[in-house]
């Protein structure tokens, strides 16, 4: 596992990516503005500014020669477009002949240098060729329109940079929420790639470190059930062998001539006898099952048939109370020799800790698109096995859930009942 105090948090790496992306705005900015500032002023301005003095004194000449103007003459003159006015002539003496300010301008003409360029041109008065000066306004609309390009194109490139950096880390959760699924539905062996150094790589190693430990797990566990289930099955078929002895030859002995005594003890014998039997098939059943080596061979079956059956093997040994509530026979999918030793295991849980001599109820309804059978019985009042946890309860909850239903068992004082239930088949 990465180390916490190493690592960075989300909120200072989206920080950083908005740092970064600020970073990489402001130097666009800067290297656009000045490379537009230079082009503006080297090569747009001055070819502009030729054209409108141009424009203007083609202009003003038209002005001077209409209207017959001598170059003593005093005169306020601008361009049709305001961009050029008309300052003053110089005289071949080089005298200045100061000239009154031109209309529509206000500002003194020494604060014009920092907005405007002045030119000086020949014009032809009435009285002579002088050379006359005329301030061409420098009007920068254009470079604040530049300006505003430069800077619109500096902040979609900081925006799509952040973006670009988030959309890296959103990339990066579909990517654990990815693996998380991969791991979900069973490759413990997958690993989700730790990138970076934030929550989110801690997230994923920490999913990793989670998935192998659980593999470990499982894998540990899965071993030391499989040695369980040889060890259950060996054992069950080592007792198997002297009980095959005793089951044979302790009728022989009840046949011999016994004294009370001895035939009592040898029939106690006999009783105990049969039931280990029935404790070594229910182990080797219980092992066989749960291990999953036996293969469902799922086929439609009449369960009402099954539940005939049941209720004739049982009238021999106890009273038999049958509340059908279905008028026609049921069917479900599932394995003809599972199901019958369910039943088996009913017969015999019964016939081991029921009382006799009380009729057992037996229900069969649907109840919300499920088939339920439920068996009311009386147990034995010295019987301490009857609780639910026998290995036959066990075997009947594992075949059940094979079939995806459940097996339930309540104890009530005396009072047991047993309630499967199992999904039927409407096809």
């Amino acid at each position: 596992m990465k180390n916490n105090q190493a690592r960075t948090t989300f909120p200072k790496e989206t920080l950083k990516y908005l740092f970064t992306s600020v970073v990489l705005g402001a130097l666009t900015f800067i290297l656009l503005f000045v490379s537009s500032y230079f082009l503006y002023n080297q090569v747009i301005q001055p070819n502009r500014e030729e054209k409108l003095l141009a424009t203007a004194v083609s202009e003003f000449q038209s002005y001077v020669t209409e209207n017959q103007i001598a170059s003593t003459n005093q005169l306020s003159w601008q361009s049709s477009d305001g961009t050029v006015v008309y300052l003053r002539n110089q005289t071949q003496g080089n005298q200045v002949e100061e000239q009154a300010p031109p209309k529509n301008n206000n500002q003194p003409s020494g604060s014009r240098h920092g907005l405007s360029s002045e030119s000086e041109t020949k014009i032809k008065y009435s009285d002579g060729q002088v050379v006359s000066t005329f301030l061409v306004v420098n009007n920068k609309w254009p470079f604040y329109i530049i300006t505003i390009i430069v800077i619109i194109i500096a902040l979609s490139i900081m925006i799509l940079n952040f973006y670009r950096l988030l959309l890296r880390k959103a990339k990066y959760m579909n990517e654990i929420e990815k693996g998380t699924l991969i791991l979900e539905s069973g490759d413990l062996s997958y690993r989700i790639p730790e990138i970076g150094n934030d929550e989110l790589s801690q997230i994923a190693s920490s999913i990793n470190e989670m998935s192998t430990s659980l593999s470990e797990k499982i894998t540990s566990e899965a071993k030391s059930l499989q040695a369980s289930r040889e060890l259950i099955g060996d054992l069950s078929h080592d007792i198997r062998t002297p009980l095959t002895i005793l089951t044979g030859y302790l009728p022989l002995l009840l046949e011999t001539d016994l004294t009370k005594q001895q035939r009592q003890y040898l029939e106690l014998i006999q009783r105990k006898t049969n039931q280990i039997n029935l404790r070594v098939d229910e182990l080797l059943d219980y092992a066989t099952i749960s291990s999953g080596q036996q293969p469902l061979n799922l086929t439609i079956i009449n369960f009402s048939k099954l539940v005939r059956q049941f209720v004739k093997e049982l009238k021999p040994i106890v009273p038999v109370h049958l509340n059908n509530q279905l008028m026609q026979d049921v069917m479900i999918i599932g394995d003809q020799s599972l199901l019958e030793r369910l039943f088996d295991n009913l017969v015999s849980n019964i016939k081991q800790h029921g009382d006799l001599d009380e009729a057992v109820q037996i229900e069969f309804y649907i109840q919300n698109q499920q088939l339920v059978f439920e068996i009311h019985n009386k147990i034995l009042m010295d019987d301490e096995t009857s609780s639910g946890k026998s290995l036959g309860v066990k075997i009947g909850s594992m075949i059940a859930s094979l079939h995806q239903g459940n097996y339930l068992t309540e104890a009530d004082d005396y009072d047991y009942t047993t309630r499967i239930i199992l999904p039927i088949n409407n096809e």
